[in-house]
């Protein structure tokens, strides 16, 4: 007789943050990806990056069923020319896509949780740069 067995889920990293309602499972593979944007960017771009990355989301969200350039398209033209003239926001935009792309992948999960979730992290770094 032979079993099927699924496979354990990984166990969730300590610093894991898991916005209400939303999995742990999916919340420990987008930790990272949230803690790279804010780790390489200053703060207050950090910040400057999630609020254009939720009105990128609202856009994407606001548009569905229609003819749309899509979220990438979005949160590029929101962040303005200048932005991915550097190694560090080449990485965080990367991350941002690796986010969105675990989410879209993850039944259920609400992207916008996350970057409201990278929001307030950024702007608690602030905080605590500025104290």
């Amino acid at each position: 007789m032979t079993h099927a067995y699924e496979p354990a889920p990984p166990p969730v990293p300590r610093d894991a943050v898991v916005p209400p309602g939303e999995c742990p499972e999916v919340a420990s593979l987008v930790t990272p990806y949230l803690r790279i944007i804010r780790t390489v960017l200053p703060p207050v771009e950090a910040e400057r990056f999630f609020v254009r990355a939720l009105a990128a989301y609202e856009e994407e969200r606001r548009r569905a069923g229609g003819l749309q350039l899509g979220f990438s398209a979005y949160l590029w033209d929101g962040l303005g020319g200048t932005w991915g003239g550097s190694l560090a926001q080449t990485s965080a935009w990367e991350a941002m896509q690796a986010i969105r792309h675990v989410v879209r992948k993850a039944p259920g999960a609400d992207l916008a949780a996350y970057l409201r979730l990278g929001l307030l992290l950024s702007r608690e770094s602030q905080v605590s740069v500025g104290a």
